[in-house]
């Protein structure tokens, strides 16, 4: 007897999705900032400083108040040798991070 499987309906609609990659490890950097707090130069670990150029995009995450809090600046930005990075400033510890995807 020929026995046929059913895929449940969301399991099919999750594999035409766009793949999504989840971020790395953050790695900390030293950024220094403008007197407004605009980053201006990062230096990745083991690589001299670069200008950042162009600050793409900007957004802030405040999560996770329930078990640990997380206040969080994330910025996509452009150094002067064209290579773009996701960088994040913790608020709450007053650190840089990059993170890439």
């Amino acid at each position: 007897m020929p026995c046929s499987v059913l895929i449940p309906e969301p399991i099919q609609t999750m594999r035409q999705r766009p793949y999504l990659k989840p971020l790395d490890t953050p790695r900390s950097v030293v950024v220094k900032t403008d007197e407004h707090g605009t980053p201006t130069y990062v230096r990745l670990p083991g690589k001299p400083a670069r200008r950042i150029t162009v600050i793409r995009e900007r957004w802030r995450i405040d999560d996770e108040w329930w078990r640990h809090t997380i206040s969080r600046d994330y910025l996509t930005v452009v150094l002067d040798d064209g290579k773009v990075l996701t960088l994040y400033h913790d608020l709450l510890m007053d650190e840089w991070y990059v993170q890439r995807g």
